[in-house]
């Protein structure tokens, strides 16, 4: 139908995306592309794409694991690994006792029988105990610097205020007084 004038319809499409990592995620949020664009100046994005998040770590979406079993059982599998990774010495220990946790609780027991080798390879080959510890510390660095720059922001603000009302004492006192600090931030609303 290329030569076709007329507009060809397409079905609406869904974009799902299955949240199973370990920061505290709502059970349903709306994730935007254009979140990701820099600079973006306040400008509409000449391109959009949204997808729904669903949260599917265990505890979560619980109207959408009563529909979909294996869902909830992929999550109860997924939080057994995660448990014995925190006590097992090993991450292969770990996840042959998580396997064989769920096979006795019949939690993706036939899955888990038949492609025991395969779930235990890919597992393996995918999870980087190192590299998660280190992404998770410099996720944290990264959120620690926005703090710090957001504190920075108040800070230079609140001196500007004191200096425009020639409050001289106040910011000397403010500099190494930290209570004071914060009940001039509040002063002038600036939290």
């Amino acid at each position: 139908m290329i030569y076709h004038e007329k507009r060809v319809r397409l079905p609406k499409p869904k974009y799902i995306v299955f949240y199973n990592g370990t920061k505290n995620q709502p059970d349903s949020m709306e994730l935007r592309l254009s979140d990701c664009f820099e600079n973006t100046d306040n400008e509409a994005p000449c391109l959009e794409c949204t997808a729904t998040m669903l949260n599917i770590n265990y505890g979560h979406n619980q109207e959408l694991m009563k529909h979909c079993r294996r869902l909830e059982e992929y999550s109860i599998f997924v939080q057994c690994v995660r448990e014995y990774i925190q006590s097992e010495p090993s991450v292969e220990d770990a996840l042959e006792k998580a396997i064989d946790t769920c096979i006795n609780q019949d939690v993706l027991a036939e899955f888990l029988k038949k492609y025991r080798a395969e779930v235990t390879n890919m597992i393996l080959t995918t999870y980087d105990k190192d590299l998660y510890e280190k992404t998770l510390k410099e996720d944290a660095r990264e959120e620690g610097r926005e703090e710090i720059r957001a504190e920075l922001n108040e800070f230079k603000l609140l001196n500007k205020y004191l200096l425009k009302s020639k409050r001289y004492n106040d910011l000397e006192r403010a500099t190494e007084d930290i209570e004071y600090q914060k009940k001039l931030l509040k002063e002038f609303g600036i939290e």
